[in-house]
């Protein structure tokens, strides 16, 4: 009896077995899910170097000329953005403000002109795009930039009193693009480093601030002024 039931039970194991291995195999529960590591808000703060290269076209308070001038400073701020993830395939949008350090100052002994171009800050308006390997996101970007300029020049007499001049203050609107590598290193923080070009257009007037009433008039003297940018940022991000 013992043996007949023992045989009763081995037969009744194989053949559930048998009938389960011809199931279709169902995913596990608790299978881990792949997701989008890189959709989401952030916050950061960046800095870095900046190269303000600034152009003249004086016509003409001495000698018709162009001056080309440009000074490094530091940069630094603030920005926020918002990523989505398909794939490897990452995009979003992002605004910074940025501080600048690039005043330019310049006389010019030959010319008796003296000039300054200032830049005090940077804002900008950009889309994002690009490829994620992992943590690993390698992207280009380009948008509206917003700049606060300061440009002026003045001719100089030989006894370094002004004859006339002519200066703007003023926020201009331009554009920028470049492209940048980011690294997610932890669960909610990331770093990047970037370089971004930007353009603050051309601008300029007709008229003196100082000096003799008629000397632009007499002389149709016009300032033309332009304002670019070289920036190597880096930045540190918090994702939400």
């Amino acid at each position: 009896m013992k043996k007949y039931f023992l045989a009763t039970v081995s037969l009744l194991a194989l053949s559930t077995a048998s009938h389960a291995s011809d199931l279709p195999a169902k995913a596990s529960p608790y299978a881990p899910v792949e997701t989008p590591i890189w959709t989401g808000l952030y916050l950061g703060i960046q800095g870095g170097v900046a190269r303000h290269d600034a152009t003249i076209d004086d016509r003409c308070f001495t000698v018709c000329a162009t001056y080309e001038r440009s000074k490094t400073g530091g940069a630094f701020g603030a920005l926020i953005g918002y990523n989505l993830q398909q794939g490897s395939f990452v995009y979003g949008l992002e605004g910074d403000w940025n501080w600048l350090g690039s005043k330019i100052n310049d006389t010019f002994n030959v010319a008796f002109n003296q000039t300054s171009n200032d830049l005090k800050w940077l804002a900008t308006v950009r889309g994002r795009a690009g490829l994620a390997v992992d943590a690993t996101l390698v992207y280009f970007t380009g948008g509206v930039a917003f700049g606060h300029v300061k440009n002026s020049i003045a001719a100089l007499n030989f006894d370094g009193s002004t004859s006339g001049s002519f200066s703007e203050s003023k926020t201009r609107t331009g554009w920028t693009a470049g492209f940048g590598v980011e690294h997610i290193f932890s669960r909610h923080w990331t770093a990047r480093a970037e370089f971004r070009y930007v353009d603050l257009g051309r601008s300029g007037g007709i008229g003196c601030t100082t000096g003799t009433s008629t000397f632009c008039s007499d002389f149709n003297y016009r300032s033309d002024f332009s304002n670019t940018l070289m920036m190597g940022l880096v930045g540190l991000n918090y994702k939400f």
